[in-house]
């Protein structure tokens, strides 16, 4: 067929059916907007997420040594595009008043534009780059209530003197308090200069912080940071920290959130998919006449086929164009609903590649599932045209077997777009093959289950013709099936893994998360630092011992070794290199579980128990002995017990846990935590300044709150996606039921003309939806429930919990939607004269 004809004979062909055929392209509008606008929405949402865990990290990407950093880290960033670096120096020191006060204090010394998100709050308000120079610091509260000194008063650092500039009130990436060694006093790079602290015997912590627009996905970031483990000399020195894995109870969310999405944007190629197939299905059985006219008068089947393949790119392409535009705008909707979640300068209004992007995918998917019901048209027999009932033709086994290939390939394709991961577009495929088979099985065992139930005196006739109707010829029943009972899977486990990760963010912290650290607590002095704590109202109160020790080599073969044999490439000559710290614990704390060995089990050994994630690093098992040189004395240690831990908690938790008796005489200090409110907490630290100088009080409620903001948006974009989904959902389900009832026009017809009430009519409609309905919500219901366990347990590793006692109610609720949702469709039918449409269908 020439081109020109095929366009003439498209044209033609959707001449007699405009109404259907916008009703169609409205459909498909639906099914790819769930598709691009879940896509856009998640996009939009995630970016706001990482906005977010930046603020907390202060940087993209974070660099961190003992060791001075290298000249090639410089030369390897500047070869990437518009990177920004700031570096920060950390080292402990004394400070000193004019009256000779002193306290030792942790000096952070700033070289750049500090911080790169986020921002430091200063007492004043002012920022930080007006107020820090050369000659002048910025300190911590603590800082003043110890040296007894008030803004504009002088102090001694390293033999300089500065003038105390500000205070500050909040610091982004003041996280990790388990090394503190005191309160923060800011410098400027300048400032150290003029001290004599960077002599020989400091010991310093640098830090170079990053800005880079390859912090746009995991996976560029992490490619960056391989990259400078493999090329910087002495990496295994370095520490590599990333802003999608800088705070624990940040890093579990942001995962479980990345993974979620992921979910919802393979689970929207199902509902573009359930919308695109019924349509299709149902387009061709009411033009099954007009396929067989066109048959009879000389065009091949092949020829027809892509002439119906023609409508549907059409089709396809209008409707993925409105379905993306509607994407586009849905974040920026968001943004004026929710601007905390989708921060307006997070999002560009008009993305051209974005709209490109969802139209390609969108035209993909309608043809991915418009294959099978378009290789029908091989079926219909010339005799169509003269005889209604003229047997279908059989499909040529090679015909069958394209088809189901191209739908493999476009179903995997699809995922494998949506979710960049080989491995997921395989489960993802294979799981909705399985699916579908059971629901065409179901179908099928139902049909001929009908035939088999006695219509006697217990079916009523209602129900009698219900079954009937779900075995007759044509019916389609098992695309219905497969349609419903797939939408239902998506909107159930939607809804069901949605309220289960949303309730897990907002209880990500604790009720009780400590609002206050106490820092180099001495043993002989905790009894006193207890009673204060108690004394100010504190609740959960506790305390664990610190000992500082570095590890000497594992199974004999010194660490030096081990790193050199992994080479650069592997964080764990870091993780080796640092230096550890230890504590022990008769019992372990209520978020740690034990998942391999038993804790304390060998009484012929010093016992240790390590966290997974730190063992897999190091490449230690259990039995394997780790030597630890703990200040100039070795100590030997068997690995018995591996554990997990909520690291979410907030709690103090530690890799490595030694049994008791082992450590108790090692020099070390304590690290207590307390929960005050916030008006007690002032009067703790002008207690213990004036009773124990040397403890630290540091006060985490800002951090806290920080925290609960943060999961309190991540709760928010979760309930968000979810709710668009499941209506997207509902929507596409009340298309597809619809699209089955236009070939009810005949039937509703005949029906009147043998006599029947349109409430009776309406009667038999119900028990046939409602049986399908019943149905497919069974299997669509179970299948949710297997996937939502299967993605709660081993996908975001928590417990499932899932309300099994409301699966009845939910079957039901399927089949009540099926029912009202296919009768309101078909209330148009009823409406229509009988002799109208008898007319039409001859």
């Amino acid at each position: 067929m020439r081109p020109a004809d095929f366009t003439r004979a498209v044209w033609r062909e959707s001449r007699g059916s405009r109404g259907r055929l916008i009703f169609f392209v409205a459909c498909l509008a639906i099914g790819v907007a769930a598709v691009v606008g879940v896509a856009a929405l998640t996009g939009a949402i995630r970016e706001g997420m990482q906005g977010q865990s930046r603020r907390l990290l202060a940087a993209d990407l974070v660099v961190d040594s003992r060791r001075p950093l290298p000249p090639e880290l410089a030369t390897i960033m500047a070869a990437e595009d518009r990177v920004t670096r700031a570096d920060v120096r950390e080292m402990a020191t004394m400070i000193s008043a004019n009256d000779g006060t002193s306290r030792i204090v942790e000096l952070k010394v700033l070289d750049g534009p500090y911080p790169l998100y986020g921002k430091i709050k200063l007492a004043s308000g002012d920022a930080l780059a007006e107020v820090l120079t050369d000659a002048r610091a910025v300190v911590a509260p603590e800082v003043m209530e110890s040296l007894g000194v008030e803004p504009g008063a002088t102090m001694s650092i390293g033999g300089a003197s500065f003038e105390i500039a500000d205070v500050v009130l909040e610091e982004p990436d003041r996280m990790d308090f388990s090394v503190v060694l005191g309160p923060r006093v800011f410098l400027t790079q300048g400032g150290l200069e003029r001290t004599s602290l960077l002599g020989v015997g400091n010991r310093i912590r640098y830090r170079a912080l990053f800005k880079t627009p390859r912090a746009s996905t995991r996976k560029s970031l992490d490619a960056l940071v391989d990259r400078l483990r493999d090329e910087l000399p002495d990496a295994e020195y370095m520490n590599f920290e990333t802003h999608f894995r800088a705070q624990p109870t940040v890093r579990t969310a942001l995962d479980r959130v990345e993974n979620y999405l992921g979910l919802v944007a393979l689970l929207s190629l199902v509902l573009g998919g359930i919308g695109v197939a019924q349509i299709v299905r149902t387009w061709i059985a009411a033009r099954t006449t007009s396929i067989a006219v066109m048959r009879s008068i000389g065009f091949l089947p092949r020829e027809i086929l892509v002439l119906f393949l023609g409508h549907v790119v059409v089709l396809a392409l209008v409707g993925s164009l409105v379905g993306a535009l509607l994407g586009a705008l849905l974040p920026w909707g968001m943004a004026q609903l929710a601007p905390d979640l989708l921060p307006a300068d997070l999002l560009v209004f008009w993305q051209p590649l974005a709209v490109l992007r969802g139209t390609t995918l969108g035209v993909v998917v309608a043809i991915t599932f418009a294959a099978s019901p378009l290789a029908s048209v091989w079926q219909v027999s010339p005799a169509r045209a003269l005889r209604a009932d003229a047997d279908p033709l059989p499909t040529p086994r090679a015909l069958r077997i394209a088809t189901a290939a191209a739908v493999v390939v476009g179903v995997f394709g699809s995922a494998w777009w949506q979710s960049s991961s080989l491995r997921d577009a395989a489960a993802f495929t294979a799981g909705l093959a399985a699916v579908t088979g059971l629901l065409a099985l179901s179908a099928t065992g139902m049909r001929r289950l009908a035939g088999m139930i006695p219509r006697g005196r217990f079916v009523g006739p209602y129900l009698r013709s219900g079954l009937a109707a779900l075995g007759r010829p044509g019916s389609g029943t098992t695309g219905a099936m497969v349609a419903l009972g797939l939408g239902f899977l998506v909107v159930i486990a939607m809804g069901l893994i949605q309220s289960r990760l949303d309730g897990k963010l907002r209880n990500a912290l604790p009720e009780d998360a400590p609002s206050v650290f106490l820092v180099d607590v001495q043993p002989d002095q905790w009894p006193g630092v207890e009673l204060a704590l108690k004394d100010q109202g504190a609740r959960g109160i506790k305390s664990s011992p610190v000992i500082m020790a570095r590890l000497a080599a594992i199974n004999d073969v010194p660490v030096r070794e081990l790193a050199k044999k992994r080479g650069k490439g592997r964080r764990g000559g870091w993780t080796m290199r640092r230096e550890q710290r230890l504590t022990y614990y008769e019992d372990l704390p209520d978020d740690n579980r034990i998942v391999a060995g038993e804790l304390w089990s060998d009484p012929e050994a010093f016992e240790v128990s390590l966290e997974q994630s730190f063992a897999e690093r190091l490449g230690v098992e259990l039995g394997d002995r780790l030597a630890f040189d703990v200040q100039g004395i070795p100590i030997e240690l068997v690995v018995t017990s591996l554990r997990t831990v909520e690291w979410e908690s907030f709690s103090m938790n530690f890799f490595l846990v030694a049994e008791p008796g082992v450590l108790d005489q090692a020099p070390g200090f304590r690290l207590a935590t307390g929960r005050l409110d916030a008006s007690r907490e002032q009067a703790l630290q002008d207690r213990l300044a004036r009773e124990f100088p040397n403890v630290t009080v540091l006060r985490v409620r800002p951090i806290i709150e920080r925290l609960l903001e943060l999961m309190g948006r991540l709760a928010l974009g979760i309930r968000v996606i979810g709710a668009f989904t499941v209506l997207a959902g509902l929507a596409i389900l009340a298309g597809a039921i619809a699209s089955t009832t236009l070939r009810r026009q005949g039937e509703t017809a005949l029906l009147k003309t043998l006599g029947l009430k349109r409430s009776e009519i309406v009667r038999l409609m119900a028990a046939e939806y409602g049986l399908v309905g019943a149905v497919a919500g069974l299997v669509g219901c179970l299948g949710a429930y297997a996937l939502s366990w299967a993605f709660l347990e081993r996908r975001l590793d928590f417990p499932a919990d899932l309300p099994w006692t409301s699966l009845p109610l939910i079957i039901l609720g399927g089949a009540a939607i099926t029912t009202v949702c296919g009768i309101l469709a078909s209330m148009r039918s009823l409406r229509v004269a009988p002799i109208r449409v008898l007319r039409q269908t001859g």
